[in-house]
């Protein structure tokens, strides 16, 4: 008779959960030959029936003959191989008549295909104290000294330091595998014999196994704590100055939990428990961190980073994990709790975030305590607040018609004056007020203009001008405008237009062009400058720490930097075509600029007024345009970073599409993108900022910027701003063959504002139509049942024509009444249904399309 014996494990691991289960079955009774059965699973929690179910699995058989096996950790690291994060079980195999441990690591792979990585022999057995990093390397400690083994060192190394105590062994960005440690402190050692190691009799000491080099850890904990802290948790870890700046959470024999920064405890927390082991952090959906903390015993608690005050406690629990098993974007903690039924490890668990999510296993169904009269009362106020708004939706389709009615009479007056005027003939236009049209002008705005009171600059208006500056780029003439720190504390929604002197034609005209509009904040200029925020930032690396370089070069670039956006998110410009304007040899316009007052004026005039006034004044040529006076120079060298050198890149960026790709790879990391565009693509770094690339071999119209935005290894956006659709084509071309096979590039729109616009009017032209065939089907229904039902009525035999003629008009009458009183509406359950469903599908692409327009406007200014 056989029997079995089983291990389980389990790892969260991309928000899911990954089971591992080992079963050990003798084969026959009396001998010792055992064989061993690897089962792991990949499940996923769902939230509709709140259960983990599994997603798929696989298993392996191993032989291992009179050896036992058992499962000694199973965790998550970094394939040195291929860059990517995959989960990794470590098996330990004991061997009685070679008296020896044989360690085996194994991967997971996205197939589920389980890979042998190494192994190695030791001739003591390891603990529970075994860590996995990124390599994948194995560590652990024995007898007061760390060992290290993977792939690449082929055999198992030692840390040169003695540690009898070790605090975390984690990994540290910048400075890659470190180990941090207490260690007694020799008097000899240290020549001051006031110092705090010989105080205290111990001090804090980090190893880097990258470096090969020890390194003083007061940055994380005082000597003084080395001797009572338990474990330890790296919040943050940044360097300024050659100096890194940390901030640690850790545990001690006192049951207290402390906040360090820099060294220095800034906070305790009186923990509820005895015997903390480990500390891990969750960033939840309240904009705040929890850090939960493992105790003997199955003990667990959670302390809110905000606060530093003890959250949630929990007992009995068999597993702690966090990840985002919900998949919205923040971490949740799963909870498995210690049960009787060994069949199923999934028997009693919860999912929580301590602030919206919150699902268990063992949670009753609620009782439903609603009465009949209440869930009456909801069913009528439902229905009363779908017919509201149908009767809304049918009224705004008939002020929508009749505003296309006055749209269709105005452009075919216009045509009219327009043909007339050419013909040298008079047409006379109805006024506005006839038409039912407003002025979008307020008539006290209007008058104010007319008085010259908006229009005096020097008078009423500070100076908001610092520099108006023109280019001619091929076909198109830029002209931009550099506004000062006042005129984006006192303006909002500038925008530029372009008026011909009254000496060339009888009446001041306006020139065609396209301006881009500024807004501004209430102070631009008061914190860092604006940068493209892509997502929704849901969770922070856990052991991060950025590296800032000191050199010049770097402090050149950075101010070349700073002082191109400054300038970018105060220049504003128009473009217009230059082909109609070389008629005149010598062309004076002015430039004229449109903005609001906002609320932090606090000059006479009120806020929210909108104010027009010449700021300048330009004047062109054909033959400055022939001798290059106003070709941009940047084209001739990009290496140059004057400020005439940023004004050639507004230049650039006005007359060019902008195109954003996003760029993905599953199995490879992706290469430096800016050695293609340097190298293949022969581009050139712009001098006033080096994150655009050059582009400058095809000619005026070829000119093309790059800018690439590296996410991740595996992630990134590259913009594109060019004027020629054929070089953006090549461009793709060259970029699809270095990129990896299975990379995919997808097409974004976000930063493509007119077309967001045009795609918002389409989706709102959806909802209207869906709306107007909706009420229509409806009445049409209603009209059918009546006519049916009329028509049933006159299949009777007639008996009494006048009493049912009478009959008929009474009815008909009585419709006529209901009709008025808009009570008669009686629809179907089912298709009232479906149509407000239909409804709902169409208003949220609309409600999608208009999120992404508004977010457009930030996006488009900084790429």
């Amino acid at each position: 008779m056989s029997s079995d014996s089983y291990q389980e494990k389990i790892i969260a691991f991309n928000g899911e959960v990954l089971y591992f289960r080992l079963t050990i079955a003798r084969l026959n009774d009396g001998e010792t030959d055992r064989t061993s059965e690897l089962l792991f699973r990949r499940m996923a929690f769902k939230e509709i029936t709140g259960c983990f179910e599994t997603k798929s699995e696989g298993k392996a058989s191993i032989n291992r003959g009179t050896s036992n096996m058992e499962i000694m950790c199973c965790s998550s690291a970094i394939d040195a191989r291929t860059g990517m994060l995959v989960p990794c079980i470590l098996l330990k195999q004991y061997k009685k008549k070679r008296a020896s441990f044989r360690y085996a690591l194994l991967i997971v792979h996205s197939s589920n295909n389980l890979e042998p990585h190494m192994e190695f022999k030791l001739q003591y057995e390891l603990k529970d104290s075994v860590t996995l990093l990124k390599g994948p390397t194995v560590l652990w400690s024995n007898e007061e000294t760390v060992y290290f083994t993977s792939l690449k060192t082929g055999k198992v190394l030692s840390v040169p330091i003695q540690l009898p105590s070790v605090q975390l062994i984690g990994e540290l960005q910048g400075k890659g595998i470190v180990i941090l440690g207490a260690r007694k402190c020799m008097a000899e050692e240290h020549g001051d014999a006031q110092s705090d190691q010989v105080v205290w009799g111990n001090e804090f000491v980090g190893y880097c196994l990258e470096t090969e080099k020890t390194f003083n850890a007061t940055q994380f904990l005082p000597h003084a704590y080395s001797s009572v802290v338990t474990c330890m948790f790296i919040d943050t870890a940044e360097e300024l100055d050659n100096q890194l700046k940390a901030t640690v959470v850790a545990a001690t024999t006192k049951n207290q939990l402390i906040w360090f920064e820099g060294g220095i405890p800034k906070d305790v927390c009186q923990l509820p428990f005895e015997g903390p082991q480990k500390i891990e952090k969750a960033t939840t959906g309240r904009e705040d961190s929890l850090f939960v903390v493992t105790f003997d015993c199955g003990y667990v608690c959670s302390v809110w980073k905000e606060g530093w005050k003890v959250a949630s406690s929990w007992q009995g629990i068999q597993s702690l994990h966090i990840d985002d098993f919900v998949h919205c974007g923040t971490d949740q903690i799963l909870l498995l709790f210690e049960t009787s039924n060994t069949e199923d490890i999934f028997k009693n668990y919860t999912v929580t975030d301590l602030f919206e999510i919150t699902y268990s296993s063992n949670v009753e169904k609620c009782e439903d305590v609603n009465d009949d009269s209440a869930v009456q009362d909801n069913r009528l106020l439902t229905v009363q607040a779908l017919e509201a708004r149908l009767q809304s939706g049918l009224t705004s389709l008939q002020e929508l018609q009749q505003q296309l009615e006055v749209k269709d009479r105005v452009l075919s007056q216009s045509s009219m004056a327009l043909t007339s005027l050419i013909q040298g003939k008079e047409c006379a236009l109805s006024k506005a007020e006839e038409e039912g049209l407003v002025s979008l002008w307020e008539e006290e705005t209007c008058a104010e203009i007319s008085n010259g009171e908006v229009l005096s600059v020097a008078k009423d208006l500070p100076e908001f001008v610092e520099k108006v500056w023109q280019r001619v780029v091929d076909d198109s003439w830029v002209v931009g405008v550099k506004l000062t720190e006042s005129a984006c504390l006192s303006l909002d929604d500038v925008s530029l237009s372009l008026l011909m002197d009254q000496d060339i034609c009888t009446a001041p005209a306006v020139i065609q062009s396209q301006s881009n509009v500024l807004q501004f904040s209430k102070s631009p200029f008061s914190g860092s400058f604006p940068q493209c925020q892509t997502e929704p930032l849901a969770k922070k690396t856990r052991l991060a720490s950025e590296k800032s370089g000191g050199d010049s070069g770097t402090s050149y670039i950075e101010k070349s930097c700073s002082e191109f956006h400054r300038s970018q998110t105060q220049t504003v410009t128009t473009v217009t075509d230059l082909s109609p304007l070389l008629a005149f040899s010598n062309l004076n316009c002015s430039v004229m600029m449109h903005a609001t007052i906002n609320t932090f004026h606090k000059g006479s005039l009120r806020a929210g007024l909108p104010v027009v006034f010449q700021c300048s004044r330009v004047s062109l040529n054909l033959e400055d345009i022939s001798l290059g006076k106003y070709y941009p120079k940047l084209l001739n060298n990009s290496k140059l970073a004057t400020e005439d050198a940023s004004e050639d890149v507004f230049t650039l960026m006005a007359v060019s599409r902008k195109w954003s790709f996003q760029i993905h790879s599953h199995n490879h990391t992706l290469g430096d993108l800016h050695e293609w565009l340097l190298g293949q693509m022969q581009c050139q770094r712009v001098g006033v900022n080096p994150d655009y690339l050059l582009l400058n071999n095809q000619g005026a119209s070829g000119v093309t910027l790059f800018n690439w935005k590296r996410k991740s290894a595996f992630e990134g956006t590259l913009h594109i701003l060019c004027s020629n659709q054929a070089i953006l084509l090549k461009c793709l071309h060259s970029l699809s063959g270095i990129l990896p096979p299975s990379c995919e590039i997808k097409y974004l729109k976000l930063g493509r504002k007119n077309d967001l616009a045009d795609s918002l009017a389409s989706a709102l032209e959806k909802e209207l139509l869906m709306l107007r065939d909706s009420i229509s089907s409806l009445v049409n229904k209603t009209n059918t049942d009546f006519t049916v039902r009329v028509r049933t009525e006159n299949l009777r035999p007639t008996l009494d024509v006048k009493a049912k003629l009478q009959h008929y008009r009474e009815e008909f009458a009585l419709d006529q009444e209901l009709s008025s009183l808009g009570m008669n509406s009686e629809v179907d359950g089912g298709v009232c249904k479906q149509v407000i469903k239909n409804l709902s599908a169409v208003q949220l692409d609309v409600d999608r399309v208009a999120w992404g327009l508004c977010k457009s406007y930030s996006l488009f200014m900084d790429p």
